[in-house]
């Protein structure tokens, strides 16, 4: 969520060594948005009938199919929304699980809110910027006949990780107000979660609504989410999919009270609500895994508390979310 993304290694870890078999294939993608001069870059993987080969990304390879042609049948889709400041492919694990168990997966890269550009970090246009491009994602993919002939419209999902979480909360159904962060920011001045840096330089000051509902979104998976935007009483009132939130117990970045919390209590009384604490994990604990010699250069984002494996977690990770969406859509 920092500024750790910004090392130059961070482009080479979109993928690394995996024991998945070789029937997954890999495209780029690039979305003209409807409100912005920017294009959104979109990493998809999908099941392939071409056969893989081994791509080497910097000191990383993995068994993929580059181009490869869509395998028969039609697939659910789940859109992966990134962190703040972060890298779409760095939840490759995940998506490539998910396609194994028979899911396209799209991932946006979030304009001026990445790794390579984090102009927009806590800006009121990052709030309301993220949910659209969720949709203008979905638009794209079902705009493209070989991908949209494969793809099960009924059974759309989104996946989003802490500032990720909040993009898909709004697709689904949630009114954010960036007020709420203000007077959370200025009235709490203890705390230390990383929404509150602009809010203290002043970068952010706007009370803005953020709503912007996709009623194609089945279900959502959320992980270790930013909930904070979301204080007021009724923001979560629209939301009504199947919800899976992740909560790591040891999250150093996002206080739980305000995020976490917030959206639990405004969601668990729909009955719709698959809460998960995840024993020792970190923030970045649902991030790829990184290589040992690449740990104290990368920092936060490639650790974990102490005695927490996230290579075992993420192996069984995307599986589980698999057989989460395939049992609520």
């Amino acid at each position: 969520m920092r500024h750790y993304f910004r090392l130059v290694i961070a482009l080479f870890l979109f993928i690394s060594t995996s024991s998945y078999a070789n029937d997954v294939g890999f495209r780029k993608m690039s979305v003209v948005l409807k409100d912005a001069t920017e294009k959104l870059p979109v990493a998809v993987f999908y099941p392939t009938s071409s056969p893989a080969k081994s791509v080497a990304f910097g000191p990383f390879s993995l068994n993929v199919a580059i181009g490869g042609e869509i395998a028969e049948g039609r697939f659910p889709l789940a859109v992966l929304s990134h962190g703040s400041g972060g890298s779409n492919l760095s939840y490759k694990d995940i998506a490539m699980s998910l396609v194994k168990n028979g899911f396209i997966v799209a991932m946006p890269l979030h304009p001026k809110n990445n790794y390579l550009d984090n102009s927009n970090q806590g800006k009121a246009e990052n709030y309301i910027n993220r949910p659209k491009q969720i949709s203008e994602t979905i638009d794209k993919i079902l705009s493209i006949p070989s991908l949209a002939a494969h793809t099960n419209t009924q059974k759309i999902a989104v996946l989003g990780h802490s500032m990720g979480g909040y993009t898909a909360l709004v697709v689904s159904g949630a009114v954010a107000r960036t007020q709420d962060l203000v007077e959370l920011c200025k009235n709490t001045p203890t705390i230390s979660d990383p929404y509150c840096m602009p809010v203290r330089s002043n970068a952010l000051t706007q009370n803005v609504v953020i709503s912007g509902q996709d009623i194609r979104i089945k279900a959502q998976i959320l992980m270790a989410p930013v909930g904070a935007p979301f204080i007021s009483s009724k923001a979560l009132n629209n939301v009504n999919i199947p919800t899976m939130l992740m909560v790591p117990e040891k999250d150093d970045e996002l206080t739980e009270a305000h995020n976490a919390d917030v959206i639990r209590q405004g969601l668990e009384s729909k009955g719709k609500l698959t809460y998960i604490k995840v024993p020792n994990a970190g923030h970045y604990s649902f991030l790829t895994t990184y290589p040992e010699y690449l740990k104290s250069e990368l920092g936060p984002i490639a650790n974990d508390p102490d005695g927490f494996d996230r290579k075992a977690f993420q192996q069984t990770l995307g599986k589980r979310f698999a057989d989460y969406l395939k049992e609520v859509m």
